[in-house]
């Protein structure tokens, strides 16, 4: 038993048979290339990520820490009124 999908005749149905078949072979080479996208890229971020050496120096050499401490500013000193 057949099964057809749309209200028109066989016949017609059948000429629709070819673009069917690109449909499939199209999506088949879109995964095709997804897949080996990923698969570069996976490959590229893990190249860089285990060959590229971290920066190693130390930024907070030349830091003045008391600039960054929560103290207490001095009063100001009260102006001399003569």
């Amino acid at each position: 038993m057949s099964m057809d999908f749309s209200s028109w005749p066989r016949e017609q149905e059948a000429t629709f048979v070819v673009y069917e078949n690109r449909y499939v072979e199209s999506q088949r080479k879109a995964w095709i290339i997804a897949i080996i996208s990923a698969a570069f890229v996976l490959v590229m971020a893990v190249g860089i990520y285990a060959g590229v050496e971290p920066d190693n120096r130390d930024l907070s050499k030349g830091m003045n820490m008391s600039n960054l401490s929560k103290k207490k500013a001095a009063p100001a000193p009260a102006p001399d009124s003569k």
